[in-house]
């Protein structure tokens, strides 16, 4: 393991890894996963694919993720993490250049697909390359700083991709294949090196962590949040602005005033968690994102609905950054890229199904406020049962 770099040589020690992993981050999940949807409108309009096409990519999107995120440990022990990270980031910029032309329906879905893939080996292959040579008294901030990188792609999915599509898709893609392609050379550049994970010896049992009651909770609390947080990204924005008769440009920046709190969110959530750790910070924002998933069940307020989107929305990804940093807490840095795998394809795998579930529900009752209510009570019982285990 990669020792941690001299407190005092700020660049090296701090800002140069958690800039190289905003920058992975961003790539991978900011633009890989969350930058396509608003590029759906202008493809359309122009022609270059049907709405069926594009939702279905879409699906496929998130589809790569899980399996990229499954097959990361495995692909970081073969080729080693900088190759391997280094080969994402080149898949992540060829599919979005790749779309910049009309594609058949079954190619484009495929890079959607493939860019999904890049985003799931770099969550979780890059944070703990940085946890590992951090300083201790840094981790929490430079942890926050690596998921900003999410974020930052929700604010430019809102703000620059519209902006871009304007002057058609072409124009859109090969931007954001251009924004790519220098987030991955500075990644490159400042990524520290580290050894691949350890592969599990042959005949080995389960590792202890997998039945460690506090990892199991973490668990609960962190799906729970993925399954809650489902009909916010599916549901909310179109509620706001067709049912509630709000319009789409008030659901639009709503979901600006989301994607800014997704920015700022794990960074304050790290600067706490240097100072308390993380599993009280972790408890408040899943208890601020049950109140956000479920204000929409009992207000038609427009502040509190904006309140809403920032505090369900907003703070998953300070909950990410911090359930990554709680699982190298329970775990210790050995087990970390493997238990912190574990967590994110479970975290998938849960959304996905909630997509699904939430979908139907509503379809069969027509009701918003049932499911946004039950999406916070989603989140109510993943916290308990972290509170609990967490207790023995």
């Amino acid at each position: 393991m990669t020792s941690p770099a001299p407190v005092g040589d700020r660049w090296t020690g701090f800002f140069g890894p958690a800039l190289a992993g905003y920058c992975g981050l961003l790539i991978g999940v900011g633009m890989g996963r969350f930058g396509y949807p608003p590029l759906i409108p202008a493809m359309v309009e122009a022609g270059w694919a049907t709405p069926t096409t594009l939702h279905l990519a879409a699906a496929f999107n998130l589809a790569g993720y899980i399996v990229g995120a499954g097959t990361a440990l495995a692909t970081a022990r073969f080729f080693g993490v900088r190759v391997a990270v280094a080969l994402a980031a080149f898949f992540a910029v060829l599919a979005f250049a790749a779309s910049a032309v009309p594609l058949p329906g079954w190619l484009f879905i495929a890079l959607r697909a493939l860019s999904g893939a890049t985003g799931g080996v770099m969550m979780i292959v890059i944070p703990p390359v940085i946890a590992n040579v951090v300083a201790p008294s840094h981790k929490g901030r430079a942890n926050g700083l690596v998921f900003a990188g999410v974020g930052t792609g929700f604010v430019l999915s809102g703000t620059a991709v519209p902006a871009f599509a304007a002057s058609g898709p072409a124009a859109a893609w090969l931007a954001l294949a251009a924004v790519l392609a220098l987030a991955s050379v500075v990644m490159m550049a400042l990524l520290p090196r580290s050894a691949p994970p350890e592969a599990p010896a042959r005949g080995q049992s389960a590792p202890a962590w997998r039945r460690d009651p506090a990892y199991l909770g973490l668990a609960a609390a962190y799906c729970g949040a993925a399954a809650g947080y489902v009909p916010h990204t599916i549901f909310f924005v179109d509620h706001v602005a067709r049912d509630l008769g709000f319009g789409l440009g008030v659901g639009g920046w709503i979901w600006v005033a989301a994607g800014l709190t997704a920015v700022v969110a794990p960074m304050v959530a790290g600067l706490a968690a240097d100072r308390f750790g993380y599993a009280p910070v972790l408890r408040i924002i899943v208890a601020l994102m049950a109140i956000g998933a479920a204000l929409p069940a009992v207000t038609h307020n427009l502040a509190l609905l904006t309140l809403s989107a920032m505090l369900a929305g907003g703070l998953m990804i300070g909950l990410g950054s911090s359930t990554s940093g709680r699982t190298r807490e329970i775990v210790g840095p050995q087990a970390h890229t493997a238990a912190w795998a574990l967590q994110t394809v479970v975290f998938a795998v849960a959304q996905a199904g909630a997509a699904y579930g939430f979908t139907a529900l509503l379809a069969a009752t027509g009701s918003h406020r049932l499911v946004f209510g039950l999406a916070g009570a989603v989140m109510a019982a993943g916290l308990a049962a972290e509170l609990a285990t967490a207790r023995r």
